[in-house]
């Protein structure tokens, strides 16, 4: 792989980044959902606050790792 000097992230990682906060989010949220005995709804949600946070999250853990 080529490094690009105006995108010096790896996809893979990146893409791992991503993964880690988007299950973590899940698994959060199926244990909240327990507690209102709906894991699967807490699930979803967990897992969409995890997209929307792992677009926001991500992006500053890969600049301050590369750094």
């Amino acid at each position: 792989m080529s490094k690009d000097p105006y995108n010096p992230y790896d996809d893979k990682q990146m893409g791992l980044a991503m993964l880690g906060v988007i299950l973590f989010c899940t698994a959060s949220g199926a244990g909240v959902g327990v507690f209102f005995q709906a894991p699967e709804i807490g699930a979803v949600v967990g897992g969409i606050c995890g997209i929307i946070g792992g677009l926001i999250v991500v992006p500053g853990l890969m600049r301050d790792w590369h750094d």
